[in-house]
This record gives structure tokens, sequence and C-alpha cells, in this order.
């Protein structure tokens, strides 16, 4: 075996050596793991107002363009911006500390 071998062997060992040693290390350190379940906490429901002053909680909802669509568990409702009370809806969520903006509304103010 030549020198530079004998050099590449050495070299390969005290890695070996090291890894081991930081293994043994982190596995000391490492507090043990403890497994919690997770909790999942409904967020509260947002309320939109008509403009006939009906209201509706909804969970699952995404404003597209000009339509707010609901996706509500057991079906998908479209409903068009228009038939909202909008400064109501923003108030009755503020009042809930619930944050309600419609994209494009009342930005940059």
């Amino acid at each position: 075996m030549g020198l530079a071998d004998q050099m590449n062997q050495q070299s390969l060992d005290e890695q070996a050596m090291r890894q081991q040693a930081n293994q043994n290390y982190y596995a000391r350190s490492a507090p043990p793991a403890q497994h919690q379940p997770e909790r999942t906490v409904a967020a509260p429901a947002t309320v939109i107002v008509f403009r006939d002053q009906r209201k509706q909680e909804i969970q699952n909802y995404a404003i597209i363009g000009q339509t707010l669509w609901n996706f509500a568990p057991q079906h998908t409702e479209k409903i068009p911006l228009s038939e909202l009370d909008l400064p109501a809806t923003v108030k009755q969520n503020d009042d809930r500390g619930v944050d309600f903006r419609v994209p494009g509304i009342n930005e940059g103010q």
C-alpha cells in the first residue's frame, strides 16, 4: 500500500470517527421526542351581510373578481358581491375579531 493510500485510509477513518462522535453527541443532547396530538381549533366563522340585512355565517370562502364563493361542506355557493352590504359585513367581522377584506376595495388607504 502506497503512502497516498495510507493517508487516504487514515482520513476516511478519522471522518468515520467524527461522524460517530457527532451522532453520539446529538443522540445525548436531543430531548426525547414527545408526541403531542395536534389540536385543530376552528377559526371563527365569517359573517356576510346581504343588502336586505340577512346574515349568513361562512367558514371556507374565496373572493374572485366580483364574486364570493362559499365552499360549504355540502355545496358550493356563488354570491355576487353586489348582493352584499360590504361596509356592514366588514363591521360585523371587525366586531368579532375576524379579518374580512375585499381585494381592491379600500386598499392603500
